[in-house]
């Protein structure tokens, strides 16, 4: 008998098996991630309740306003004088000691964030050392 020679072919390997299982791999890991936190501002909220002392408080006292229709600035009134925003900062560093060790911030719902962080900016400037936030009720402001 005559043996019928065969080429030998080259064995293949199939792909798309092993690149389903990378990508499943790869969803999975990135699932299953914890990623660091963004670093923030550490804010420590008051218990809720009435205020503990009824004194009116020695630190820097900033109270905005909603700001009118229109403006995108409110009103600001520290330590019971209407101040501008670029006063502010002059403001701050004439304080004494002890009115820098804490700086109170009491803003209307409708303020906007880029008033209240350029204060808190301003306020960093002047080394103040803390910045706290106080509710106010809207007809008070």
């Amino acid at each position: 008998m005559k043996e019928i020679q065969r080429k030998r072919e080259m064995p293949q390997l199939n792909m798309t098996p092993l690149i389903d299982c990378v990508f499943l791999l790869l969803i999975f890991f990135m699932v299953a991630t914890s990623f660091a936190p963004i670093p923030g501002i550490r804010v420590k909220l008051p218990p809720p309740g009435l205020p503990q002392s009824a004194s009116k408080p020695e630190n820097l006292v900033l109270r905005i306003s909603d700001p009118e229709p229109g403006t995108s600035v409110g009103v600001m009134v520290l330590n019971d004088n209407v101040i501008s925003m670029d006063r502010l900062l002059s403001a701050f560093q004439g304080a004494t000691l002890k009115q820098k060790d804490m700086l109170i911030i009491q803003s209307g719902r409708s303020v906007y964030h880029e008033q209240i962080v350029t204060i808190m900016d301003l306020a960093k400037r002047a080394d103040i050392k803390k910045i706290g936030f106080a509710m106010v009720a809207r007809e008070s402001i």
